[in-house]
């Protein structure tokens, strides 16, 4: 972890959580590392449970998805829906003001002290695309941010080739007591898809919606 003194005493806690957090990153790259029965379906779809935070910053199509594992920790992505698959990403920004920078979260000990403390609307990091358009990515839950994923410092195209899994933003730790309750204002999958065909079908619909004919003149 980034900067942080060395730990001489470490308790069984700690190692038990480092370890689930070491768990969860392996398990974002576990298709690369074996063969997968294709009709179990990804890691992403064995192993978490999926969530959408949708329209983050009040911004239409700023999707995120929040992928909870079995062991609590949450992994914070950008799903396919969101506009940023169909553009060049140029640069992944973790410093969102002058005076924070999620990558500069330093994290110790088993209740993880140093941890920044996010919510569902606080600020990740910042996009920007050879378009020049930026996006503000939020955290879609509330805990506390153990690390973000640096190597999209230097690869920040990961974000939307692997998506599901190297690309990932960052993970955040719920509250113990809130694990099982973290996701409940956020969309299933099954309404998320429900929730974009009907988005889609209104668009569709103002498509096809003409112009008035401008007012012919009077004839006698």
């Amino acid at each position: 972890e980034r900067n942080c003194p060395v730990q001489l005493n470490v308790t069984l806690g700690e190692i038990i959580l480092n370890l689930s957090i070491m768990a969860t990153r392996m398990m974002l790259s576990a298709d690369d590392l074996c063969d997968i029965d294709v009709n179990q379906g990804s890691v992403l779809e064995r192993y978490y449970n999926k969530r959408y935070y949708i329209d983050a910053g009040k911004v239409e199509d700023n999707n995120l998805l929040v992928a909870q594992h079995h062991n609590g920790l949450c992994v914070v992505m950008v799903p396919p829906s969101h506009p940023l698959h169909t553009k060049t990403i140029t640069n992944v920004n973790f410093k969102i003001s002058e005076g924070c920078d999620r990558s500069d979260n330093c994290v110790s000990g088993k209740r993880k002290r140093g941890a920044q403390f996010v919510n569902p609307n606080s600020k990740l990091c910042m996009i920007t695309c050879d378009d020049d358009t930026v996006y503000i990515i939020y955290c879609g839950v509330r805990g506390k941010l153990l690390e973000v994923n640096e190597n999209l410092k230097s690869n920040p195209q990961l974000l939307v080739q692997r998506w599901d899994s190297e690309g990932f933003i960052a993970i955040i730790q719920p509250k113990k007591e809130e694990e099982k309750l973290i996701l409940k204002d956020l969309l299933t999958e099954e309404d998320f898809v429900e929730h974009q065909r009907l988005r889609n079908n209104n668009k569709h619909r103002l498509g096809d919606i003409q112009e008035p004919d401008s007012k012919r003149p009077c004839t006698d």
